[in-house]
């Protein structure tokens, strides 16, 4: 176990300086010493302190039987350092816990995940656990189920961040929901409502319990677990729609009241509110996982329809794009902000649409609304209401295929394809924003695929034939995956035709795009020097491992003719279809969850 040892911690800690027992721990240490850390020697409890630059942390496998003084012992070595990481083996857990938060220890923010949350239980920690020298007092520094189940919900609210976003956090241990949802997430910044002026601790930013020092549309996710509120609760949700984006987004929760004006009451009222404010999404379930109420718990995502008997009123909602739609110029992606400087056309989204907003809300996977019916709901608004030739249509019209296409709805697809070929089959010119070009092209490969679920195999040929010699150089080497695919695609269909040398020119072509891909000047595509775009060099790899496959079909062409099933084995055909697959086994796992 030494190497899922070495990786858990580095996945926590990063390469640092890690005190431990060396000769106990031997091959522990050689793992950490591969994966970039520096396994150094416990020192003396009564030794000097370590001196050291970067992050000090102590790893200490305590299997004894606990008992206070010697645990207390044990720890004194550790006191110098930043970090502590405790193995466990099922010993009463408030005598560790009362232990360490005496020694000056807390639970690391970044301790927690959803996935790890069943595995605090009232009477043991973990089989390992993270701490970190105490800061302030909070929840990181409370014992007991209580605190865990506090920290899992910032926990399950970090998984909803967005890089670069502005949070505010409100309510309940807001301090340290702070501090846990900058371990946790790729956000920007932290803006904590402070229960009085003078609540100053933990760092980061404040503002007073009436938000009103917050811009109008300034903030990028709302955090708020019982957010304290002077007269009725649903006003609380008045003030978060005047703060957020419209592109933004809210994880709330409260504990089910009964019949208090500061609290919720019900599912069916609190999701009513929510409903006159923003877009829902789905709500959060907490529950004990046994009979025993002192065992494990779990936090996990349901539909936000789906009945479920708990005490915690938690949910995830959007706030509506369509209400910015007539204000652009305020517009500023926090992931990629204007004042970095110019924009590769690629993440210059402010100047791309007529309603910038809906670039997270709708088109971003990973980013936009995850319920899927409101989503195509969203969509079919754009393509209503949106300009014929704007880049907005493009997006949407995409979005609406790929969810027909994930149906596996025939009929409906039937109703999209003259969609397509009505902005696909519009005259180019000069001035075709290139953005709109990006749809055009992978307008016309969503189009191969809708025509081979209908059953059009020679329409299908057509359309991906025009997304294969379409000029991605456009837009970016990066849309080249549509191209290459679509190349690939034909060319499968040519060989289930018996037509072999039609399927060699375009596995040929798929091969000779990816090359051009790798070789097109990047420095202009990538950013900024010096920060790279995060996701660039991610998706040209995908671009040449998917022309790798199309030089695969080239190489064993031969086996074909001997025997396809040899032949398609050389190839892997799910290079092509890497994010629809993770969607749908998602989608599944979601199913199950529910279940």
């Amino acid at each position: 176990m030494s190497i899922q040892n070495a990786s858990a911690i580095v996945q926590r800690l990063g390469p640092c300086r890690i005190a431990l027992d060396r000769t106990a721990h031997a091959e522990l240490a050689r793992e950490l010493a591969l994966m970039g850390c520096e396994p150094v020697d416990v020192p003396e409890a009564g030794g000097a302190p370590m001196k050291h630059r970067g992050t000090t942390a102590g790893f200490l496998a305590w299997t004894d039987a606990v008992t206070g003084s010697d645990f207390a012992r044990a720890l004194r070595p550790f006191r110098q350092m930043d970090l502590l990481v405790l193995q466990s083996a099922g010993q009463d857990r408030r005598t560790l816990e009362r232990t360490l938060f005496d020694a000056g220890w807390q639970r690391h923010p970044g301790g927690m995940t959803t996935g790890d949350y069943s595995c605090w239980t009232a009477d043991m920690l973990p089989g390992a656990s993270l701490w970190q020298r105490a800061k302030h007092k909070g929840s990181l520094l409370q014992r007991g189920v209580e605190a865990d189940a506090l920290i899992a919900r910032y926990a399950a609210a970090a998984n909803h961040v967005r890089p670069g976003d502005r949070v505010l956090v409100d309510g309940a241990g807001s301090s340290d929901g702070a501090a846990i949802i900058m371990a946790l997430s790729r956000a920007g910044s932290t803006v904590r409502v402070a229960k009085d002026k003078g609540q100053r601790h933990g760092g980061g930013e404040t503002v007073d319990a009436g938000l009103a020092r917050l811009a109008d549309q300034s903030i990028d996710l709302i955090v708020a677990f019982e957010p304290a509120v002077k007269t009725d609760w649903a006003s609380r949700l008045d003030d978060y729609s005047r703060v957020l984006k419209h592109d933004g987004r809210v994880v709330i929760g409260w504990k089910q009241g009964r019949g208090e004006a500061d609290r919720p009451d019900s599912w069916d009222g609190f999701s009513d509110a929510m409903s006159e404010h923003f877009l829902p999404e789905t709500r959060y379930v907490q529950i004990a996982v046994s009979p025993n109420p002192a065992g494990p718990h779990a936090i996990f995502a349901v539909e936000a329809e789906q009945p479920a008997a708990t005490d915690w009123l938690m949910m995830v909602a959007s706030a509506n794009p369509l209400v910015g739609a007539g204000q652009p110029g305020v517009y500023d992606n926090p992931a990629f902000p204007a004042a970095k400087g110019p924009l590769p056309a690629l993440v210059d989204f402010g100047a791309a649409y007529d309603n910038p907003w809906l670039y997270r809300s709708m088109v971003q996977m990973g980013e936009r609304l995850t319920h899927e019916v409101k989503l195509a709901r969203l969509a079919e608004c754009v393509i209503e209401d949106s300009r014929e030739e704007s880049a907005d249509r493009g997006a949407a019209i995409a979005v609406l295929g790929y969810r027909i296409l994930e149906m596996r709805r025939p009929d409906l697809a039937m109703a999209v394809l003259p969609m397509i070929h009505g902005y696909a089959g519009r005259p180019m010119a000069d001035d075709t924003p290139v953005h709109v070009r990006r749809w055009r092209i992978s307008l016309a490969f969503l189009a191969g695929r809708l025509n081979e679920l209908i059953e059009d195999r020679e329409a299908a040929k057509r359309w991906y034939r025009e997304a294969a010699q379409a000029d991605w150089a456009d837009f970016s080497p990066l849309l080249a995956t549509k191209t290459i695919a679509a190349s690939f695609y034909e060319a499968r269909i040519h060989l289930a035709d018996g037509d072999p040398q039609t399927a060699l020119a375009c596995f040929r072509h798929g091969a000779d795009t990816a090359l051009k891909a790798a070789a097109f000047p990047h420095d202009q595509q990538m950013g900024a020097d010096g920060e790279p775009l995060p996701f660039y060099l991610q998706e040209l790899a995908e671009v040449i491992d998917m022309g790798s496959q199309c030089a695969n079909a080239l190489a064993h062409f031969p086996l074909w003719q001997r025997d396809p099933g040899l032949f398609w084995r050389q190839v892997d055909v799910r290079r092509f279809g890497l994010a629809s697959w993770a969607r749908d086994l998602e989608r599944e796992n979601a199913q199950l969850r529910a279940a």
